[in-house]
């Protein structure tokens, strides 16, 4: 899949609908535990990150989004990095033993912030 060919195709009518701009949203304002919890299953370069994030959720984002959190991650001790086999240009990113405990936990916290914030809704009379 070719993310620059997608990018310059025109919009169609769904991307325009609140529902996907919601979606879009929620991504975009949670990437952080998205990409960890992307990495959390599996090693995978940043190209692969921002692949998966569109074939998953439809939302295209940004290389310096994703590069900078990444850097960010791999400062933190979150995360490691390692090239591919005779390419010093493609970086894979995998958790750190220490970084998988601070995934496991920043999941965590983000669906009992999630749940907490789904219920209060509910309790309003706005069932989800």
């Amino acid at each position: 899949m070719d993310i620059c060919a997608v990018a310059k195709k025109e919009v169609p009518k769904i991307y325009k609908s609140p529902q996907f701009r919601y979606k879009e949203n929620i991504v975009k304002k949670h990437i952080e535990i998205t990409v960890l919890s992307m990495l959390s299953d599996r090693p995978m370069s940043g190209y692969d990150i921002i692949k998966e994030i569109f074939a998953r959720y439809d939302v295209l984002v940004s290389q310096g989004t994703i590069y900078s959190l990444l850097y960010t991650l791999k400062d933190e001790g979150i995360l490691q990095v390692r090239f591919t086999k005779g390419d010093l240009r493609e970086k894979i990113y995998s958790c750190t033993q220490e970084g998988k405990q601070v995934v496991d936990k920043r999941i965590a916290e983000f669906i009992d912030a999630d749940e907490y914030f789904l219920n209060s809704i509910k309790k309003f009379g706005h069932d989800v």
